[in-house]
């Protein structure tokens, strides 16, 4: 495994949020909370008992497009797709209080392709994902020597297109489609589980979105209140399968194998130095711009970031 970060990103920004000294109830009054959240399936163990409530207040959205909601300050806390931390034109930091990864295969982050990896010289990306698809041109670079020209692709409108046009070559293709529209395997007979590549390659997990925060914005118990719902929902993904498979079209012994075997949503340091890693080769294969090292919000009422760890 490649050890070069090992000496580019070594110091870790603490970032410590303290929240105002409670005032008077009479004259303040707490400020409400907003999650931005993917709508995806395998964001419910992060969310379950929060959505529908007046405090916090969950907003849901495809990952692509909680970046800007983060920026716009229409939310406090997002769960960002990884890659975001370093493309934000606002400086943000990491809340390492859960986050959608595995430690190999994932189900639902495929390359779909018509011809061999080897091959590939263009892909239909998923405009969904902005991680996914700069970790797909990193396994492509590192693994199978290509460089392909990325196409945005509304995957939301079709996976495959119809019979009267041409397939695409290469489909990438994230979240429940990948389950609910999948392109049959008769036309694309090459497939890659980009998540089941990436720990093959470094041997490490893989972080897919985390939650994200601007860099100096006042939390309050947001992080707390995640922290627990997480770990509460740890030991109801039976009930929360049976609440949520079929609203998203997914056969209910496969959702419980993908939210209770498949992926994990922990972030200790195994996933921040993955993220790490990721961050490095990114770079390297010019996705990013510049290489930000980690900004972990630390909050101050009891929490140990190291608890994850």
């Amino acid at each position: 495994m490649c050890q070069a970060w090992l000496s580019i990103m070594t110091a870790m920004e603490t970032v410590s949020t303290h929240s105002p000294r409670p005032a008077d109830h009479a004259t303040v009054q707490r400020r409400v909370g907003r999650i931005g959240c993917v709508s995806f399936l395998n964001a419910k163990p992060l969310i379950e008992g929060l959505e529908g409530g007046r405090d916090p207040v969950v907003k849901l959205d495809v990952p692509s497009r909680l970046l800007a909601d983060l920026e716009a300050d229409a939310v406090d806390i997002a769960l960002c797709p990884v890659i975001d931390f370093q493309r934000s034109t606002t400086p943000l930091a990491i809340v390492p209080v859960g986050g959608i990864g595995c430690q190999g295969k994932t189900l639902t982050v495929r390359l779909f392709s018509r011809v061999p990896f080897e091959a590939v010289t263009q892909v239909h990306a998923d405009t969904d994902s902005h991680t996914s698809v700069a970790l797909m041109r990193v396994l492509l670079a590192e693994i199978y020597g290509r460089q392909a020209q990325v196409i945005d692709y509304d995957a939301r409108r079709g996976a495959v297109p119809p019979p009267s046009t041409q397939p695409p070559q290469t489909v990438l293709l994230i979240g429940d489609k990948v389950v609910t529209a999948c392109p049959p395997e008769s036309l694309y007979p090459y497939q890659l589980d980009l998540g089941e590549a990436w720990q093959a390659h470094t041997g490490l997990p893989f972080v897919f979105a985390v939650w994200m925060a601007r860099a100096e914005a006042p939390l309050g118990d947001l992080p707390q209140l995640l922290a627990q719902t997480r770990l509460g929902n740890a030991g109801r993904m039976a009930d929360i399968v049976t609440r949520h498979a079929a609203a998203h079209a997914w056969p209910h012994d496969l959702a419980m194998q993908y939210l209770g075997q498949w992926l994990h949503y922990d972030i200790g340091e195994p996933q921040l130095q993955a993220m790490r890693l990721f961050y490095e080769k990114a770079h390297q294969h010019g996705l990013i711009p510049r290489l930000r090292p980690l900004r972990i919000w630390k909050e101050v009422t009891g929490m140990n970031t190291n608890e994850h760890g």
